[in-house]
């Protein structure tokens, strides 16, 4: 819903649909998955099973808003026309969403034990953000018209919340049994 409203960022006045920072928390936040498991192929199994659970939540939520905007409104001009292209905007969400966070995913459990966390977050991101930001942009807008503004606020997201969340749950996740040792 975020992304059919085109937002101006604060911090450099470019353009990027709404919804593109929190794609660089959830880049982030995979992360966290590959240190549920001992080896990094049961965290890569892990985090995968996050993806296509995301990727299904989203695809019900889109659902559920074709059956809400369906119903009866029950105030007059009360309804979703407003929102543009919706299933446009759904389909370059959902392709972009497993894409990137496969990629992510892929390279993040790689580089598990091989690299602190810190630089894991940062390296899988400005991996999968261009990525993220090429496959919604072309599919959904079929523009890469918001391309800068996209990397800029997904990057922004990553080291403000992202990043910090990814830290902050880490203090408090135990190491898995069997831990890997770091290379």
């Amino acid at each position: 819903m975020g992304a059919q409203k085109i937002v101006e960022l604060p911090w450099t006045g470019d353009s990027a649909p709404g919804g593109a920072p929190l794609i660089g928390v959830s880049l982030a936040l995979i992360e966290l998955a590959h240190r549920t498991a001992a080896t990094r192929a049961e965290g890569f199994r892990n985090a995968q099973v996050l993806v296509a659970m995301g990727f299904l939540a989203s695809a019900l939520l889109a659902g559920w808003i074709e059956v809400v905007d369906r119903w009866t409104a029950a105030f007059p001009n009360q309804g979703f026309e407003a929102l543009a292209d919706t299933w446009r905007i759904v389909a370059g969400s959902l392709a972009a969403f497993a894409v990137s966070e496969t990629v992510d995913n892929a390279f993040g459990a790689w580089l598990r034990d091989r690299l602190h966390d810190a630089g894991r977050v940062l390296i899988t991101n400005a991996v999968s953000i261009p990525l993220d930001s090429l496959v919604f942009l072309a599919v959904a807008f079929g523009s890469l018209e918001f391309f800068a503004g996209q990397i800029e606020a997904k990057a922004a997201a990553t080291v403000l919340l992202g990043l910090p969340l990814v830290l902050a749950i880490r203090a408090f996740l135990p190491p898995p049994e069997g831990r890997l040792a770091a290379a």
